[in-house]
């Protein structure tokens, strides 16, 4: 390490966290503690009406741009797998150039992400299920595999509490609604992967370097990487170190479920 320290600073570190992830992840044992008071947090599964439509991400992003402000740019944007692209899409969308950008684990969701998703969600709603009884989301626009999903995990809800009314049965799979949309939402076609700025990587991850300003490969577990300050000092050198104002950020599996 280069010895890099952070100087004061009260400009808040944005935060982008599903919060409603099994197992939970949090940046809270990994930024340096000198950041811990100066923390925003975007949980990306909040955005309005995710639940019953599919915005695009850059949507999404100017968004969470409209919501931190235009009165100060933050210290830095911090992401973590499937809110990769969404962070730098963020990045894009703030005021002044330069806002650094750190992504733990990126993950581009495919095409087949969401499916897998629904799966994984409705057996976790009904263990009895046989995934031949999931329906088949894969291939059909956005909307219509939102709405297909939907339909099925309140069916999931009412089969068990025929009386109960619909909008309990909304509310009830309003989370994992979230999920599915965000996830249709990143999983759409693109014409290449996002620059992603500096990219942290737990054993077994990757992302090429050519589609990052720099990428530290750590050998941590994923649980060290996420739930201890082992990386620490690296994110305190890649926040502590100079970022060039304006120009390109780019080089010089499904997440967790959810309940």
């Amino acid at each position: 390490m280069s010895g890099n320290t952070i100087t004061h600073d009260d400009r808040p570190v944005v935060v982008l966290e599903f919060g409603n992830e099994i197992p939970a992840r949090s940046f809270d044992p990994v930024l340096p503690p000198e950041l811990h008071a100066h923390r925003l947090r975007i949980d990306p599964l909040s955005y309005p009406g995710l639940a019953e439509a599919v915005p695009d991400l850059a949507a999404q992003a100017r968004h969470w741009a409209a919501e931190i402000g235009t009165a100060t740019r933050p210290r830095a944007v911090l992401a973590y797998c499937s809110a990769a692209e969404l962070a730098a899409l963020l990045v894009d969308a703030l005021p002044g150039p330069g806002t650094p950008l750190l992504v733990l684990d990126p993950v581009v969701p495919g095409p087949t992400t969401p499916q897998e998703l629904l799966l994984d969600l409705a057996l976790g709603m009904d263990d009895t299920l046989e995934p031949s009884e999931v329906p088949d989301i894969t291939g059909l626009p956005a909307s219509d595999a939102l709405h297909r999903a939907s339909s099925f995990l309140r069916s999931l809800v009412t089969r068990a509490a025929p009386d109960l009314e619909d909008d309990i049965a909304d509310e009830l799979t309003a989370g994992q609604r979230a999920w599915l949309g965000f996830t249709l939402s990143a999983a759409a076609d693109r014409a290449a992967p996002p620059k992603l700025g500096h990219v942290v990587l737990s054993e077994g991850s990757e992302w090429p370097d050519a589609d990052a300003r720099s990428v530290h490969r750590t050998g941590l577990t994923m649980t060290d990487l996420f739930g201890t300050s082992a990386v620490t000092p690296l994110v305190t050198e890649l926040l502590a170190a100079p970022v060039a104002a304006g120009g390109p950020r780019g080089k010089e599996e499904p997440c967790s479920r959810t309940s």
